[in-house]
């Protein structure tokens, strides 16, 4: 080849693709690796650790069951059980009834094939988070690569460079890669799904149709399945995708492209469906309950705490579903759109829905991005509950998050209109203003990394102690507590989320299985002093309260023997001195 075709192909052609291709690819891994370095933080949602709990006892072959017991389930699972049976269920594994299966399911997989460790070395880190970490941010690399798919077919290249770089420089979707949740995972299927729909209204356009067409209908119905498969909330998506299909579709197959995204969302969820129903006789499990969830009955995490929840369901109105959907929108209205995507790139975006584009096709996925987000909108407000995560943004209700790469992508389309009619006299003017617009854009990832982890001094997680704590058990035995999964992640012991107080429930737990320790931690005593320690006397603050006034558990109560030097922070009480006999 001459040389001339050499350079040729270096500086414009398949050479010149793969050095751009290789730079972004350095440019990710230097990324992910700052941030490893400078800014990674451990778990703080027991979701996460639930999750993983779960996803531990997936790669050990026990079948999909839980290591934290919710009053919730146990009340479902007596319900459901044959009769003269509802006494053993907890003489046995306790099947999982709230985490839906793809999610942790993918986490096996990872852990049956890397080197995973799970005894707990560190204070302030654990293992196989930094591994589930690296995992997350495989996944986002990837759902960036499908952006830069996506934004080339709706606009053009500098459009896709410069919306996947400011995606990748998003200081709050790293952050979701190492906080343990399925947020990552779920971008990934919604710009699969994206996509699809991108690539069937293409053929639509051109006239095309045949199998390709229902190959792409069939396939963002299993996206969506999947989806719904790993946060029930995703599952609405369908009704969205449903619409634009039918929308979009070659005209001779619209009718038949829609009944079979219907058709493919239907087959895959419906063994998962099934299943809850055999087990719990709900669709849903204890998520079908999520709704109720914050109404006056059930304030906080009181109904996932109850034995009994039929009463509270009795009194439960429509108004107050209502109330809990308004008041939680306006909330999201005041903090959460604001900050879509975390960046004011999403300003753009809202501004761009005034400017009518030339090409139909991006008018439509733009009103396919705005009725999904309008729809996941309304899901969140009403299915928001009680989390345990430190962090506002970084949580598993937090769906609108999944938008914001699309966001990202009119919202720089906005921003080249306006830049091309600025009229720049040089290019290195024009670099120059795209420059400052990622850097500004990128600036709370920037600053995270000047900042650096701080972990917090007074949070319960702290892998190390946890799993000190944990192997005073053996791991037949019950324990409860305010951190469950926790205690299930770190400590791999079965661990009770606590009954509603330290009287009825307790006793009640207690007569279904022993109940052999009761570890508390920060979660309960930086209660509300007056409200929640002084006048709730069968609470579990109240309870701490009395063994530090009389250094040991309140008169009458079973479990006796307390750690010394616990306390204020934590307090661990037994049925033994366990750290004196080797469990």
């Amino acid at each position: 080849m001459p040389l001339q075709d050499w350079i040729y192909h270096l500086d414009e052609g398949v050479g010149a693709k793969a050095i751009k291709i290789a730079a972004a690819i350095l440019g990710f891994v230097a990324l992910a690796g700052l941030f490893d370095a400078l800014a990674y933080q451990s778990f703080s949602s027991e979701e996460a650790m639930e999750t993983a709990q779960l996803a531990r006892n997936l790669s050990r072959g026990h079948g999909y069951t839980t290591q934290t017991i919710r009053p919730l389930s146990i009340w479902l699972l007596r319900k459901q059980a044959e009769p003269g049976q509802a006494a053993a269920v907890m003489n046995r594994p306790v099947p999982d009834l709230c985490t839906p299966p793809v999610y942790p399911a993918l986490l096996a997989g990872l852990m049956a094939v890397l080197p995973f460790d799970f005894v707990a070395t560190q204070d302030w880190e654990f293992a196989p988070e930094r591994w589930m970490g690296v995992f997350n941010q495989v996944l986002f690399f990837l759902s960036a690569l499908i952006l830069f798919r996506i934004a080339r077919r709706l606009f053009d290249t500098r459009v896709a460079w410069l919306a996947c770089a400011i995606f990748a420089g998003s200081n709050l979707y790293w952050k979701f890669t190492v906080s343990g949740l399925s947020t990552t995972w779920l971008i990934l299927v919604f710009l699969a799904v994206v996509l699809c729909l991108v690539r069937l209204q293409e053929a639509g356009q051109a006239g095309r149709h045949g199998l390709g067409s229902l190959g792409l209908a069939a396939g963002a119905g299993i996206l969506v399945a999947a989806g719904g498969l790993s946060r029930y909330g995703f599952g609405f998506m369908i009704l969205p995708v449903l619409f634009f299909i039918g929308w979009t579709a070659p005209r001779q197959q619209r009718k038949l492209c829609c009944a079979t995204a219907a058709a493919a969302f239907l087959i895959l969820m419906t063994p998962w469906v099934t299943r809850n129903v055999m087990v719990s006789g709900n669709f849903f499990g204890t998520s079908q309950y999520v709704l109720l969830q914050q109404t006056p009955p059930f304030q906080g995490d009181a109904l996932e705490r109850s034995f009994g929840p039929e009463g509270g369901f009795r009194r439960i109105v429509p108004m107050d579903v209502i109330d809990k959907i308004i008041i939680n929108a306006q909330e999201m209205w005041r903090n959460d759109l604001p900050r879509l995507g975390g960046n004011w790139v999403s300003a753009f975006f809202l501004v761009g829905l005034f400017v009518p584009f030339r090409n139909p096709g991006l008018g439509r996925i733009r009103s396919f991005l705005l009725c999904s987000m309008i729809l996941l909108f309304f899901v969140q407000a009403g299915g928001q509950a009680p989390d345990a995560s430190d962090t506002q943004d970084v949580n598993s209700q937090n769906l609108l998050a999944l938008f914001g790469p699309l966001v990202f992508v009119y919202g720089v389309a906005l921003f080249f209109t306006l830049i091309d009619q600025l009229n720049l006299v040089t290019a290195d003017t024009r670099a120059a203003v795209i420059g400052a617009f990622v850097l500004v854009a990128c600036a709370p990832l920037l600053m995270s990394f000047m900042v650096g982890r701080r972990p917090s001094p007074h949070t319960p997680y702290s892998p190390q102690h946890i799993g000190r704590v944990s192997r005073l058990m053996r791991p037949e035995e019950l324990m409860i507590s305010d951190i469950p999964g926790a205690v299930a992640w770190y400590g791999d012991r079965e661990c009770g989320w606590l009954p509603l107080n330290d009287d009825q429930d307790f006793y009640y737990l207690n007569r279904l299985k022993p109940i052999k320790a009761v570890y508390l931690t920060q979660r309960t005593t930086d209660s509300r002093f007056l409200s929640q320690m002084m006048l709730d006397t069968k609470g579990w603050g109240h309870f701490v309260v009395e063994c530090e006034a009389h250094g040991e558990a309140p008169t009458g109560f079973p479990l006796t023997n307390a750690i010394a030097g616990l306390l204020p922070d934590q307090l661990f009480v037994s049925d033994q001195a366990r750290w004196r006999v080797p469990p």
